[in-house]
């Protein structure tokens, strides 16, 4: 039995996925360094930037906060020292990140293990070309422009009809700091993604994974698909989910609209 799982073992490590894998652990270890110096560095800038992140949010000028109708607090003396941890590790998570998928495409280009594994699959490295250029300005683009309507109109018109509707039923309004700025994070980042929709859908059509007909055809059935990934990435509110999921789905029909165009 022992025998039998030391030379599986050995099998998958002699193996080209192996054999990968290896390379791709010693540089690792190679590295596990200046990835962590790397982390380290971006978390201790990312602290003093998230307290300022977090003032502009909570500020008036922002447009987030409806004057003289909330306030924003906090429950605990570390929460805002909490919420800046949490910031400047995500961030660092994210361009840490971001390295080590770099350094990891660097290693694998010039593998010959790789090369060669890419060769028994008959499969090839895709080259940079117009088309993926085109990709990644325009994924770049509609993100931007998905972050500038959360901010600009989608974030401020739901703080404020949340706070004159608590404030039409004789409420008081108060939010908690961690719970202000996570809904106000979670809209950005949905509209951030569910504008993205033209790039999946010209995709898709491009290389014939479907075609247009059956778009079209299921055209119901990807709207309903569209509001529940808005209840996903939206609040649990239904405003939320509208306001996150009609983008979507007016996009879905100007992406097919494009696509007739230059197809």
């Amino acid at each position: 039995m022992v025998n039998d799982l030391e030379s599986n073992i050995e099998e998958l490590l002699s193996s080209p996925g192996g054999k990968i894998l290896h390379e791709m652990s010693q540089l690792m270890r190679k590295r596990a360094r200046f990835f962590a110096v790397f982390f380290v560095l971006i978390f201790t800038i990312g602290y003093p930037l998230a307290g300022e992140f977090i003032a502009w949010l909570v500020s008036e000028e922002t447009g987030f906060r409806p004057a003289n109708i909330t306030d924003v607090i906090v429950l605990h003396p570390v929460e805002l020292i909490l919420l800046k941890v949490r910031i400047s590790v995500y961030l660092s998570i994210m361009l840490t990140g971001i390295i080590f998928s770099v350094e990891m495409a660097r290693l694998l280009a010039k593998s010959d293990t790789f090369r060669e594994r890419m060769k028994e699959a008959d499969l090839k490295l895709p080259n940079p070309n117009l088309l993926a250029i085109i990709i990644a300005i325009s994924s770049l683009a509609l993100m931007f422009l998905g972050v500038f309507y959360a901010i600009e109109y989608l974030v401020p018109f739901l703080l404020d009809y949340l706070a004159k509707d608590a404030a039409a039923a004789d409420l008081s309004t108060q939010w908690t700091l961690t719970n202000f700025s996570g809904f106000i994070s979670s809209l950005v980042f949905a509209s951030a993604l569910g504008f993205q929709v033209p790039i999946i859908v010209i995709l898709l059509l491009k290389f014939e994974i479907f075609e247009k007909s059956d778009l079209t055809k299921y055209r119901r059935h990807i709207w309903f698909s569209s509001v529940i990934l808005g209840a996903f990435l939206s609040p649990p509110d239904p405003l939320s989910l509208l306001l996150v999921a009609a983008p979507m789905i007016v996009l879905f029909e100007c992406s097919l609209l494009l696509y007739r165009v230059i197809r």
